[in-house]
């Protein structure tokens, strides 16, 4: 993979951790407050703009390592 994907893989890891801070902060209630709330919601689009973009880069890719496994695992099966 190409480095703009492993700073987008970074970003998005690192916005999930935010968005556990923030419901580790608020627990048992997860009452969060206007700014919170908001916090969150920017840390929710970075993480889905991200992942989103590595999935749609990559899809092919994605697909072909996927369609190679299930092969496989049906040779395997087929032995």
């Amino acid at each position: 993979m190409d480095e703009n994907t492993v700073n987008r893989t970074k970003a998005a890891i690192n916005a999930l951790i935010d968005i556990e801070q923030l419901w580790i902060e608020n627990t048992p209630n997860y009452n969060l407050s206007t700014q919170e709330l908001l916090v969150l919601k920017k840390r929710l689009e970075r993480a889905s703009e991200n992942v989103s973009k590595i999935y749609e880069d990559h899809k092919v890719k994605l697909q072909a390592a996927e369609d190679e496994i299930k092969k496989m695992h049906a040779d395997k099966k087929r032995k």
